[in-house]
């Protein structure tokens, strides 16, 4: 045989000899990540709108013209002037009720007086009995009459007060139902108030998500500006087509300057919650929509930890899992790990 081919040979086998003792004897090289801290418990972004329970309308007691209000948009205090309705019909009205009355009250006294007068003369055997009861009934029926004058004169003296449309509380002119020159009839519509204390927020949120923060309770909800708000109540009813639920959200203290009915808000709602930790992103593995990590021991031996994912961003996730800050994790080389493997970390990534 010649010498070239009994080099190849020999070569060839010196170097599948080599091959095959470090593959026998290798590790599976990983690079890892470092799980760190994650204090800021469980996060989730609602999209709501702002909202009242309902509109307060401002409503005539009389038919009356209207002759003054304010315009739609207009924000006042309570106890300032909203709207004003002509009031001579009323007055009038309730200067012929006060005649009236005046003059069933001296009619009463006068049948009354002859009553007594007429009982007196009974005594003597003067007066007869059908005589005396009709001037009871008399005086009886100008006593009911005053009576009768007194409540309508107090309903119209009512009507006339109110005649005058003031802010119940501070709040909005939303809206208008008449313009000034218009009569309006009695229980109609004049104008719809908002009170300002009455504002919230109105969240639709998917039940499952309702359920997973306990119904809302021992929960952080805020805006943007950092403005705290909490539950009031839940609609009570859930929608059968998307299985969802409206949420209505009340200011802890003072509500945004600039709050108008239909504006959009993102409220972010937070629950405390125990074992969350971040970890990069690639440190993530989904079989079969189970999410786990690859964790490494003191020993660099691997285990694969079950996690749930509580938020994601490009470069890290929010997980929920046996995890500590500190453990290492593996990001790269993950495929045919197995438990209790024993791997060789080359390099380290930060988040």
């Amino acid at each position: 045989m010649p010498n070239f081919f009994r080099n190849f040979i020999f070569t060839s086998a010196v170097i599948g000899s080599s091959v095959s003792t470090v593959q026998a004897n290798s590790t599976p090289v990983v690079r890892v990540g470092e799980a760190q801290q994650w204090q800021r418990g469980i996060e989730k972004p609602l999209y709501c709108h702002s909202d009242v329970p309902f509109r307060q309308q401002i409503s005539s007691h009389v038919s009356a013209e209207l002759t003054w209000l304010l315009p739609a948009g207009s924000r006042v205090k309570k106890g300032e002037l909203l709207a004003k309705q002509n009031d001579f019909y009323l007055k009038r009205q309730l200067a012929q009720l006060d005649a009236n009355g005046k003059a069933a009250h001296a009619n009463y006294i006068y049948s009354f007086n002859e009553f007594e007068r007429l009982s007196k003369l009974d005594e003597g055997g003067v007066v007869s009995s059908s005589e005396l009861q009709q001037h009871k009934r008399d005086y009886q029926t100008a006593l009911e009459q005053n009576k009768i004058y007194a409540e309508q004169y107090q309903l119209v003296k009512h009507q006339l007060n109110n005649l005058t449309h003031r802010a119940p509380a501070d709040g909005i002119v939303l809206s208008l139902s008449g313009e000034p020159g218009q009569w309006v009839g009695e229980g109609e519509s004049i104008l719809e108030f908002l009170p300002a204390e009455q504002q919230e927020v109105t969240c639709r949120v998917a039940l499952d998500l309702y359920q997973e923060f306990n119904q809302f309770e021992n929960v952080e909800l805020s805006l943007a500006d950092g403005t705290e708000l909490y539950l009031d109540r839940d609609a009570g009813l859930v929608s059968s087509q998307d299985q969802t639920i409206n949420l209505h959200l009340k200011f802890k203290n003072n509500r945004p300057e600039k709050f108008l009915i239909g504006q959009r808000y993102v409220v972010d709602v937070s629950m405390a919650a125990n074992n969350l930790t971040k970890v990069p992103y690639d440190a993530l593995t989904i079989n079969k929509n189970e999410y786990y990590v690859w964790r490494v021991g003191q020993d660099n031996k691997v285990s694969k930890v079950v996690a749930k994912i509580i938020d994601t961003d490009k470069d890290f996730s929010v997980i929920q899992a046996d995890i500590q800050a500190g453990d290492k994790v593996v990001v790269k080389g993950k495929i045919a790990l197995k438990d209790d493997t024993e791997v060789t970390i080359n390099g380290q990534g930060k988040l």
